[in-house]
């Protein structure tokens, strides 16, 4: 029920809008947990303890890593006090800077302030805490409900069902050649899911994996270099750096989303060598001597030309103005060789501006309708495009050719 407060004293309308579009969400709730039990009911994995367990805390106890955290902050600050950062090119989207006011606020301050304390509280709880917000969520967006402790038997049907559509979804789409417990993560960030067979499958853990799957098939080499522009916490480059050791990743992102990915990504992958904003150029002969590099957006510019062996990008782009997006793909192509993997709303030539996307540059190889959500939201499209690049390896001297495929 919604309480009133002051604030809904002060704007009515937005009260009403507010208990219409409440009341709705636990229509569709009902009607969605309705179908997923006839769709389940009978399925051993149908039982609302996975989701309990799924939820109950793996909240890390212990001292901040003050080293990892002064390492983020130190990039953090280089990044935003670089005047390329102005540059509107890598700005955030009218979508992320909402985002930033209404629910980053805290860790930014922490950011700047270089409080280890509060970075530790916030990051050591990343998956439930807000500094992960537009990275993470749970179905209707309804965080207060799953998180703090209001969560009923309709909530739990409600994430049983998602997880479950999508779980067979994930084995329909990598051909079932995967066992369940390959989605198992590290328990950093306190995670929460379903918790099937011993394994918690973890929010959208089986798109990442999927992702991850599917960049290491359409690689030529175990050496290869792989460019993600938008990679959120680092999900899915925890999959394909675990699957695939070999591989170089490098990540381009929004301050935030980096700072957080450095978190994730440096306590579930030790043993790899990281190369953040600020510590050394990014030249060939630095990413020669790193395993992952986590950069800020504006330094894609640097990439030697066909650098990168595969370039991925999901829902990054979809929201950036058209001549941003014409900067972005412009440098996606100098810096790829091969590929360029790209998961949106739409496909890249039916973006505004992009009718005249010159397709010699682009070349469509193969595209596929999504499904991810269809379950839940129908009318939702999502697209998988994969264009290749062939114009690029020609320009690449030996020399670069030979430190992009570094043997480890």
């Amino acid at each position: 029920m919604l309480k009133p407060k002051l604030k809904h004293l002060r704007h009515p309308l937005r009260t009403i809008n507010s208990a219409i579009r409440i009341a709705g969400a636990r229509v569709e709730m009902r009607a969605f947990a309705s179908r997923g039990n006839r769709q389940f009911e009978g399925d051993p994995r149908y039982k609302l303890q996975n989701v309990t367990a799924g939820f109950a805390s793996r909240r890390q106890t212990g001292a901040p890593d003050t080293a990892l955290l002064d390492r983020i902050c130190a990039a953090y600050h280089a990044t935003i006090e670089d005047p390329r950062s102005a540059d509107q090119a890598y700005d955030a989207t009218g979508w992320w800077q909402q985002i930033r006011d209404s629910s980053l606020g805290p860790v930014r301050q922490a950011l700047h302030a270089r409080d280890t304390a509060a970075l530790h509280r916030m990051y050591c709880n990343f998956f439930r805490d807000p500094c992960s917000t537009g990275l993470i969520a749970v179905p209707y967006g309804m965080t207060d409900i799953y998180f703090g402790g209001g969560m009923k038997d309709l909530h739990r049907r409600v994430y049983l069902s998602d997880a479950l559509y999508r779980l067979d979804h994930w084995k329909q789409q990598t051909g079932a050649r995967f066992l369940l417990r390959e989605l198992a993560i590290p328990e950093i960030g306190n995670p929460f899911g379903v918790s099937i067979d011993g394994t918690l499958v973890a929010a959208r853990s089986e798109f990442q994996h999927y992702c991850a799957a599917r960049v290491g098939d359409l690689l030529e080499s175990a050496h290869s270099t792989i460019v993600e522009i938008g990679g959120g916490f680092g999900g899915m480059a925890y999959y394909l750096m675990r699957d695939r050791p070999k591989i170089k990743y490098l990540d381009f992102d929004l301050p935030e989303s980096i700072a957080l990915a450095t978190y994730y990504l440096m306590n579930a992958l030790p043993q790899k060598r990281f190369l953040l904003f600020g510590e050394r150029p990014l030249t060939m002969e630095n990413m020669a001597a790193s395993d992952i590099v986590l950069m800020p957006l504006f330094q894609m510019e640097s990439l030697q030309t066909a650098s990168a062996d595969l370039t991925f990008s999901c829902h990054a782009m979809t929201d950036i103005d058209k001549e941003e997006l014409a900067s972005y793909l412009a440098t996606t192509q100098r810096v790829t060789r091969n590929h360029f993997l790209f998961v949106g709303t739409r496909m890249l030539s039916e973006l505004p501006g992009m009718g005249g996307l010159d397709v010699k540059n682009f070349q469509l190889k193969e595209q596929r309708q999504l499904r991810w959500n269809s379950h839940r939201q129908p009318r939702v499209e999502e697209v998988e495009c994969l264009y290749s690049f062939h114009h690029a390896a020609e320009n690449m001297n030996t020399a670069e050719r030979d430190l992009a495929h570094v043997d480890r």
